[in-house]
């Protein structure tokens, strides 16, 4: 048995799968493009392969990491051809390696996402503006966002800062902000991206709509004492 690193694309109308369906569709990929991958044994066998994360529906990825374990090894440039060949419009798989049985999984690698989110412009806001109102999200020291679950009908106090370790940037073009974002996972779990640009909406008066956001997610990595590697990195260590 190999186990099979994947970096890919997720965009499109993919981007509007929930994490479910999405991983769905990469098994429908996988079993046309001939890719002779394990499943576990069972009642109820299913494919053996797993994600470094969850994306939310809306949000596209520029890179995601996904694990295989095969049967036997193929070269990478087979499978990334027979994937890209039989890949619905708006996946790509870009790279791919293999790695050690006995590396971590990828969940437990995977804690940092860079993001850039953008909606429209709502109002008068300037760049300066902008800048202005980033500056003061960026040095404070704390700042709460309350989640409200439907499900347990509780309230859980946030504090948005444990998470965001690197400055906020933004810019104005046309009727459109869009802000760059980096997102810590710690032991608390992790603040989603449109939390984010909710609490800029209504905490710091960023002239947008915070129910009207899309994201992209350009980077996931495993950060490990200010410095961001690879997850292909992090397995060769």
């Amino acid at each position: 048995m190999k186990r099979l690193r994947l970096a890919v694309k997720k965009e499109k109308a993919l981007r509007f799968l929930s994490h479910l369906d999405f991983a769905r569709t990469v098994r429908y990929i996988i079993i046309r493009a001939g890719i002779p991958v394990c499943y576990s044994e069972g009642f109820n066998p299913h494919m053996k392969i797993s994600f470094a994360s969850a994306l939310g529906v809306g949000v596209a990825a520029d890179i995601e990491y996904m694990d295989m374990e095969l049967i036997e090894e193929i070269p990478v440039a087979e499978v990334i051809r027979s994937m890209n060949e039989k890949s619905s419009q708006g996946f790509a798989v870009l790279k791919g390696a293999y790695v050690d049985e006995k590396a971590p999984k990828l969940m437990a690698m995977a804690n940092y996402a860079v993001y850039e989110l953008s909606g429209p412009l709502v109002g008068i806001m300037d760049q300066g503006e902008l800048n202005t109102l980033l500056e003061k999200f960026n040095q404070s020291d704390t700042i709460i966002y309350e989640r409200f679950s439907p499900k347990t009908h509780r309230k859980r106090m946030i504090d948005v800062k444990e998470h965001i370790v690197e400055p906020v940037t933004g810019s104005i073009a046309g009727d459109t902000i869009s802000i760059r974002i980096g997102i810590l996972q710690n032991e608390n779990g992790a603040i989603k991206p449109g939390q984010v640009w909710e609490v800029l909406c209504e905490q710091f008066a960023m002239a947008a709509a915070a129910d009207m956001m899309l994201a992209r997610r350009i980077g996931i990595f495993h950060r490990a004492e200010g410095i961001c590697y690879s997850l292909f990195e992090v397995s060769d260590s």
